[in-house]
C-alpha cells in the first residue's frame, strides 16, 4: 500500500517532542511490513543544520515551482532525503522565509505574528502539487496534528473539483489535542476551501477557525496515540472543546499506543552510553549511573535513590508538582536530575533548587539528545507527573533501559506502565499515582524509594520493564487495520 505521511516534525531532522519521534519511526515500521511509504516535511532550519553537520545535503526532487496562496505566488523547492536506519524517502518543502527561522519550528514571523495558517497552507499545497509532479498518488494520506490537516479537508471537501483525491483515503492522528491551530475567521480565504465549508461551520471553533476541528470533521479515520487517551478526549474534561465531535465520530476513532524506535533507544547498542547492557546482564547500568552522577556533580559512591525527569516545562507535564515536592524528597535522601526548558518560572525554580541543594538537585536546560539517553540509563527511576499525557515516550524509554517509571495514571502512561501494588511483582514494571498534587507525587516516590532498597523486588521491576515489547511492530499492525478501515469507509478497495 502507498502511504504518505505529512507532518510538521520528523526526527531526527526537526522535532520538539513526541510527534517528531513518532513520524520518524512509524514509517520505517510500515516499510518493514512491505508498504511503500514516504514522509513530507517542511525544510526547517533544524533540518538544514542536521544535514550541514554531516556534510551532506538532500537532492532536488523536482525543479522549483510556484504555489499560489490567496492569489500570491510563492516559490518552493522540493528536496529528497531519507530516514536514517530504514531508507524511507523524506521529501522536504523548502521556502526559507517561512521555514528557516532560528527561534524554532513554530516561531512567529519577523513581526512577531503567528503566521502558521499561511505557512502550513503553503506546505500542504506544495506537497500535494509535488506528489502530482513526481507521479506519487498515495492510497493513504496520513496527516499528523493540525498543521497538515488542510490536506485531509481538501480530500474530503474538494473531491468534486479535484479528481486526484478519488483513490486517496485519509487518516488523521491526534498527538496532542491541546494544540489545535486556532486562527481568526477572516483568514479562511487563505485555505482555498469552497465557500460552503465556511457556510456549514465545518471549521468554526468558538467563533474562530479551528484547523484541527476541520481535520477531524473531514478525516475518514481518526487515530490517537493511546487507547486511554482516545477515551479521555471524548469527555468534556479531556476533549479541549472537541469532545462532542469526537463522540459523534467515535465509530471512526481508535487509540493506538505508540512504540519506540529500538534502533535509537536500546541500551545494548546505544552509542551515547559509557557502557552497554541488557536484561540478561545489567552490570553496565551501574557504570552508566556512575557516569551520570559524575556529570551531575553528585557523590558517586552514595547508594541512595536517584530520580530523573525529562521534558518540556509546561503545565501539561506537571513538573511544577515535582519541583514543589523536591525539598521534602531531598530531605528524605533522594537526589534529582532534571532536563528541560519552557516556562521561565519553572526554570527559575530549578535554578533555585540547584543553588540551595547543591549535590542533591541538578538542573540541565534545553534539549540535549545525548544527555537524555544518559539520564534514561543512569537514574534509578524516571518521574512523569503529567496532568494529561496522550501517550508519552519517556516512560517507554525508561522501561527499555531498566529505569523504573513513576507516572501519573493518565493517557498512555496508564496504558504502558503496570503499577506495583505490593503483590504483583511478576508483572509490575513501575509505580502509579492518581491525584495531580505534590503530596500524592511525593508519597508515590517515597513508596518507590522504600521498594528500591528491597533489591530483589526492584531488580524484578527493572527486568519486567526491559522485557516489554514496546517496538513499533505492534502499532504498525494496528495502523494497517486503520488504513484498511479508512479505505472501506471511503468505498475504496484495500
Amino acid at each position: 500500500m502507498k502511504i504518505s505521511h505529512l507532518s510538521a516534525e520528523c526526527s531526527p531532522f526537526a522535532k520538539t517532542g513526541g510527534l517528531g519521534d513518532v513520524v520518524g519511526a512509524l514509517p520505517k515500521a510500515l516499510a518493514r511490513r512491505d508498504h511503500d511509504v514516504d514522509v513530507w516535511l517542511p525544510f526547517h532550519l533544524e533540518a538544514a543544520q542536521w544535514y550541514r553537520r554531516r556534510l551532506q545535503w538532500p537532492v532536488e526532487a523536482t525543479p522549483p515551482f510556484d504555489v499560489s496562496v490567496l492569489g500570491r505566488p510563492y516559490r518552493v523547492g522540493i528536496l529528497k532525503g531519507q530516514l536514517p536506519h530504514g531508507g524511507v524517502p523524506v521529501y522536504f518543502v523548502a521556502h526559507d522565509p517561512f521555514f528557516h527561522r532560528p527561534a524554532g519550528i513554530y516561531a512567529p514571523n519577523d513581526s512577531g505574528m503567528d503566521d502558521g495558517l499561511w505557512r502550513f497552507t503553503l506546505f500542504v499545497r506544495a506537497a500535494l502539487e509535488a506528489m502530482r509532479r513526481i507521479g506519487r498518488r498515495p492510497q493513504i494520506l496520513h496527516t499528523h496534528d493540525w498543521h497538515p490537516a488542510l490536506a485531509t479537508m481538501l480530500g474530503a471537501w474538494s473531491g468534486w473539483r479535484d479528481r486526484w483525491f478519488d483513490d486517496v483515503a485519509s487518516v488523521l492522528t491526534i498527538h496532542n489535542i491541546q494544540y489545535q491551530g486556532i486562527y481568526p475567521p477572516d483568514q479562511f480565504p487563505t485555505l482555498g476551501l469552497p465557500d460552503e465549508v465556511r457556510a456549514g461551520g465545518l471549521l468554526d471553533f468558538r467563533g474562530a477557525l479551528g484547523l484541527l476541528k476541520g481535520g477531524l470533521e473531514a478525516a475518514d479515520i481518526i487515530t490517537t496515540v493511546s487507547p486511554t487517551f482516545a477515551r479521555e478526549i471524548q469527555t468534556p474534561e479531556g476533549g479541549a472543546g472537541l469532545d462532542a465531535i469526537l463522540r459523534g465520530r467515535s465509530d471512526r476513532l481508535t487509540g493506538i499506543l505508540n512504540g519506540i524506535d529500538r534502533e535509537v533507544w536500546n541500551p545494548a547498542h546505544d552509542p551515547h552510553l559509557s557502557a552497554l547492557y541488557g536484561a540478561s546482564d545489567l552490570s553496565g547500568k551501574a557504570e552508566c549511573r556512575y557516569e551520570l552522577l559524575r556529570i551531575a556533580g553528585f557523590e558517586t559512591a552514595d547508594p541512595g535513590m536517584v530520580v530523573g525527569a525529562i521534558g518540556r516545562l509546561v503545565d501539561q507535564k506537571g513538573f511544577d508538582l515535582l519541583l514543589e515536592a523536591a525539598p521534602e524528597l531531598i530531605r528524605r535522601g533522594l537526589r534529582i536530575i532534571m532536563l528541560g526548558s519552557g516556562e521561565p518560572a519553572l526554570e527559575g525554580s530549578m535554578r533555585l533548587l540547584e543553588k540551595h541543594h547543591h549535590g542533591h538537585f541538578r538542573a540541565f536546560f534545553g534539549y540535549d539528545e545525548v544527555l537524555s539517553h544518559r539520564i534514561e540509563a543512569g537514574v534509578d527511576a524516571l518521574v512523569m507527573p503529567s496532568r494529561f499525557e496522550p501517550c508519552g515516550l519517556s516512560q517507554m524509554y525508561s522501561l527499555a533501559y531498566g529505569t523504573v517509571p513513576i507516572v501519573r495514571k493518565t493517557g498512555g502512561l496508564a496504558d504502558s506502565v503496570v503499577g506495583f501494588d505490593g503483590t504483583n511483582e511478576n508483572v509490575a514494571n513501575g509505580f502509579h499515582f492518581e491525584d495531580p498534587s505534590p503530596h500524592a507525587l511525593a508519597a508515590e516516590i517515597l513508596r518507590a524509594q522504600h521498594v528500591f532498597f528491597q533489591r530483589g523486588t526492584w531488580y524484578r521491576l527493572m527486568r519486567n520493564g526491559m522485557l516489554v515489547d514496546n517496538s513499533w511492530e505492534n502499532a504498525a499492525g494496528q495502523y494497517e487495520a486503520a488504513y484498511q478501515r479508512a479505505r472501506e469507509v471511503r468505498g475504496l478497495p484495500w
